[in-house]
């Protein structure tokens, strides 16, 4: 790989004169369409919604960056290891092949069209701020910075190596682009990317707090009732879901002091009462499998059966990328004397066999941060054995199981056991084992002789996008 400047150079550019998003169409000829777009509160709203919208398509959110591809690199399919499956090389973290670079590469781009629009946004919004009624400036000044930062740290995550790692807080990561220009932006450490998400993360609730009604003040609002800019807080990147985000960027840096944080921001958010764990009378009278109560912040995709689902998850003769697990593969995730898991009762189908998921067959929502990984984090980051069996038992007794002694365990394979189960689907699995810098592959727990060279995807080389 060549000059990563000049690579975010170009890519700016490239999202500037392309129309690349129909929402957004921002071009060298219609910039100022972009501009008059954004000459009204509406325009500001219907710029926020695109954003969303491209997060949920399906190079990213809506397949790629959660149920397909990560979850293939997560290991949990095996049938995507055989020789015509599409996925059969990522399978094998076989980055090179020129399937997979360009499939990591789209993402890249993708990620950082999807950031250039929020940079659009805040970049005139503060000049704005007469155009808004009480609370909406706050509303979408705050969604689009956690937009910006959500989009950062899954590509640090990608394609970076983890603060675990050696020498992996300094190590060169990516550009923290936060303006909507063509200039070169410098490719920082891992730190500094952090340093960067985790002080729009801060604004974003700063900005929140008093007018969210997923927020603090919750309790003064009828939130079965809520309208205009207020309607949907469980789709957008509410005051409590950035809290839950600034959660998983502050366990992901792992400094001593960061650790304590990622406590308390995951203490508060089930601490606000809104997102209870599920009930086994919930899940069997509701919600089509996805849990939803537990969700903080999810996506809604309302092509996801149509386009994934049944394109991915459905065993047919002659469907040769089908995505399933094996009899082997899901006893390592659910064994055998667990059967009474909630999640494998209502998220995994037995099709003879293979093993499909079948959490998205009728939900149209996609889950990205979830009541569930808070009360891991607080498991993970508590001082004593006493309070992390607390924790972790209160998710097990409502996942239908039995309390555990963690006497004599070695927690880390015990923890990574759990994101095994709780996030199957969701593409969370990968990044648990590369920020514990994990010696062992998901699920197979196959050795891996160099755990960079899987868990850290190339960056894009010089003529990915640009002959």
């Amino acid at each position: 790989m060549k000059n990563i400047y000049k690579i975010l150079c170009l890519l700016l550019l490239a999202c500037s004169i392309s129309s690349c998003e129909n929402w957004f169409d921002v071009t060298a000829k219609s910039e100022l369409k972009g501009d008059d777009m954004l000459s009204n509160r509406t325009g500001y709203r219907d710029a926020l919604i695109g954003c969303y919208a491209t997060m949920a398509g399906t190079n990213l959110y809506g397949s790629q960056l959660t149920m397909t591809y990560m979850d293939v690199l997560g290991q949990y399919y095996s049938t995507a290891k055989t020789a015509l499956n599409n996925f059969a090389y990522a399978a094998n973290y076989d980055y090179s092949n020129l399937t997979e670079e360009a499939r990591k590469d789209g993402i890249w781009k993708d990620m950082y069209n999807v950031i250039a629009n929020t940079n659009n946004i805040l970049d005139h919004i503060d000049g704005d701020k007469g155009l808004f009624m009480e609370g909406e400036y706050e509303v979408i000044k705050g969604e689009a910075l956690a937009i910006r930062a959500y989009m950062h740290l899954d590509l640090l995550r990608l394609f970076a190596k983890s603060p675990s790692m050696t020498d992996g807080l300094q190590a060169k990561a990516i550009p923290y682009v936060d303006h909507f220009t063509n200039q070169i932006y410098p490719q920082l450490t891992v730190e500094q990317v952090l340093d960067r998400i985790l002080t729009d993360l801060t604004a974003a609730q700063s900005l929140l707090k008093d007018v969210d009604p997923y927020g603090p003040k919750h309790s003064q609002y009828d939130l079965d009732a809520l309208s205009g800019l207020l309607k949907g807080r469980e789709y957008r990147l509410n005051y409590y879901a950035v809290t839950a985000l600034k959660a998983r960027a502050l366990l992901y840096r792992g400094k001593t002091e960061d650790l304590n944080n990622a406590g308390l921001c995951a203490k508060e958010v089930i601490e606000s009462g809104l997102f209870p764990l599920v009930t086994s009378a919930d899940i069997q009278s509701s919600d089509d499998n996805g849990f939803v109560s537990e969700n903080i912040f999810a996506l809604e995709s309302k092509e996801l059966k149509d386009n994934v689902a049944e394109k991915y998850f459905y065993v047919t003769s002659n469907n040769y990328n089908f995505l399933a697990a094996n009899k082997s593969t899901i006893n390592k995730v659910f064994p055998t004397t667990l059967d009474m898991d909630y999640r494998l009762k209502w998220w995994i189908e037995n099709t003879g066999s293979y093993y499909i998921l079948s959490k998205y067959n009728t939900s149209k929502r996609i889950p990205l941060l979830k009541v569930s990984e808070m009360y891991l984090i607080l498991a993970e980051t508590s001082a004593t054995e006493s309070d992390r069996e607390t924790w972790l038992n209160q998710l097990l007794y409502h996942r239908g199981l039995p309390n555990e002694s963690l006497e004599g365990v070695d927690f880390k394979a015990r923890l990574l056991q759990e994101y095994a189960k709780e996030f199957i689907g969701e593409g969370q699995l990968f990044y648990a084992y590369k920020r514990l810098n994990s010696s062992k592959s998901p699920v197979s727990n196959a050795v891996v002789a160099n755990p960079e060279a899987v868990y850290v995807l190339p960056l894009p080389s010089d003529n990915t996008y640009f002959q």
